[in-house]
């Protein structure tokens, strides 16, 4: 049985499909099903746990998730071949979470570019392995997908029928991908869990604005004139999408900084995202550049990849154009960017005047922990595009951004941007309803529309996905657009259902 090949792995099989000439199809997977088409082949590489069918019941669910009018289009161009996603999936029916690589080829049986998606099957009550070893399983997936791919050029396969002759000489090709998948899983970055252990941290000099930046996102604004500085590290917890993420607060005083190094096991190691707090009107560069690169010292030596998401803090309106601060900002951006090494890293200027600045910013370190924000993006700018709409966000009711997508720069005349919309449209999302009443909204269906001007109208759709409630913000020029999102969002919304269940858990 395949036992022999896979009783020690966490990953138990895969699948390698395609949108061929009649729909999607399972061309290849491992370990062969016993009612697939592929006979006399030795017992450790057959499997009763898996059917053809469920093969085909993947193959169906991944690649419709690729499946627009707009991604089909015949065209010369080259761009969906880049497109290179990852993403989690839930399959219920054979209890297993499906880690997915997803692309297109040029095929030239049809003129067009397809759909293909390679999926690796994890058991529920391992789903951490999937997050703890993101980094080190996509490469081996990309490079296994793309010889896949070739074969499938080669011989000119559209089907599963196709494939099936092809398979005996691509098996030990299968074989070595999952000894390389093996080797990744006999070192684990930490032990493999049913739940997936999350945690931030805030940190940087004392007097840079962590706590009024982390009372704003829970909108505590009365307590922001009476604040005191922290004195002491703080553990707390955020639930996002029903994971617990553990959330540590880390004063800058110089003799609490030194204590944070010395007892980096407890502070730093196992972070997940670094928020960096920077005060632009004073940026204290040197002491900065000594703090950090102690943290990435540690880092390196832990053998962990932090995103480092700078916050650039007291970047207020009334003196975001001042020469001075525009200088303390190029200098900052120069100095850190100079020790970061091999760390994924992103600037945000914030004001707690501004609260979409603040959202965003601490959303897009909490989007980072998700390995289906890309794939959620890529089908929502499908989704916009097809529409003809500007711009979309998607938040939980929060108003943490889920994801976000703009094509502006494609268009031509005056828009609003994102952060306009933002700021207009969901600065509370637990009271819209009340803070939309002075708009006097027109409510179409499950759409509200609000016009900002005579060509500028933003919609707000609200959905539930099991017990969390999401908004969707569209901003367009078409005032019509109500109609289309009446009929159109809820396939859409049936379309990532599962995206936003593993968006992060």
């Amino acid at each position: 049985m395949v036992q022999k090949q896979t009783e020690n792995l966490i990953i138990k099989g895969s699948v390698f499909s395609i949108f061929g000439q009649m729909g999607p199809e399972a061309i290849f997977g491992f370990p062969v099903p016993k009612d697939g088409r592929i006979k006399d082949l030795e017992e450790e590489y057959i499997t009763s746990d898996f059917t053809q069918q469920s093969y085909m019941q993947v193959a169906i669910k991944s690649i419709a998730l690729l499946l627009s009018d707009y991604s089909l289009e015949s065209s010369e161009e080259d761009h969906l071949e880049k497109n290179e996603i990852f993403g989690v999936l839930p399959y219920p029916d054979i209890h297993t979470i499906g880690f997915t690589y997803f692309t297109y080829y040029f095929s030239k049986n049809s003129q067009r570019y397809s759909p293909i998606t390679l999926t690796l099957f994890i058991p529920e009550h391992h789903r951490s392995f999937i997050y703890d070893s993101l980094p080190r399983l996509k490469e081996p997936t990309r490079k296994f997908a793309q010889f896949l791919i070739d074969t499938i050029k080669q011989y000119n396969i559209t089907s599963e029928a196709e494939g099936t002759p092809i398979f005996p000489q691509i098996l030990p090709n299968f074989v070595e991908f999952f000894k390389k998948l093996q080797s990744i899983q006999s070192k684990p970055i930490s032990p493999v869990t049913k739940h997936r252990r999350i945690k931030i941290l805030f940190t940087g000099l004392e007097n840079t604005g962590k706590t009024s930046f982390l009372l704003t996102i829970k909108r505590n604004f009365s307590a922001l004139p009476s604040l005191l500085p922290t004195t002491k590290p703080t553990q707390d917890t955020l639930d996002f999408l029903g994971t617990t993420i553990l959330k540590w607060d880390i004063p800058g005083k110089k003799e609490i900084r030194e204590e944070i190094i010395q007892k980096s096991d407890i502070f730093i190691f196992e972070t997940d995202v670094l928020y960096y707090f920077i005060d632009v009107q004073n940026p204290r560069i040197e002491e900065n550049l000594e703090f950090l690169t102690k943290i990435l010292d540690i880092c390196e030596e832990n053998k962990q990849n932090i995103p480092i998401i700078f916050i650039l803090t007291k970047f207020d309106e009334d003196i975001s154009q001042q020469e001075n601060i525009l200088q303390n900002l190029s200098k900052i951006k120069n100095k850190m960017i100079s020790i970061l090494r091999d760390h994924p890293y992103k600037f945000f200027h914030t004001s707690i005047f501004s609260i979409y600045s603040v959202l965003n910013a601490f959303s897009f370190g909490l989007r980072q922990l998700s390995p289906n924000r890309p794939l959620l993006e890529h089908i929502l700018r499908d989704f916009i595009v097809e529409h003809e709409i500007i711009s979309s966000l998607l938040l939980n009711e929060n108003g943490l951004v889920i994801a976000s997508v703009e094509r502006k720069h494609e268009m031509m005349g005056k828009y609003l941007s994102v952060n306009q919309v933002f700021e207009i449209a969901a600065p509370q999302f637990t009271t819209i309803a009340h803070q939309f009443s002075n708009l006097h909204p027109e409510i179409k269906g499950g759409v509200s529309k609000y016009q900002f001007s005579n060509t500028d109208f933003v919609f707000l759709y609200k959905f539930q996905v099991n017990e969390f409630i999401f908004f969707a913000l569209f901003y367009s020029k078409n005032s019509d657009c109500a109609e289309i999102l009446e009929k159109e969002f809820p396939k859409f919304q049936k379309k990532i259902h599962n995206l936003l269940i593993l968006y992060i858990k």
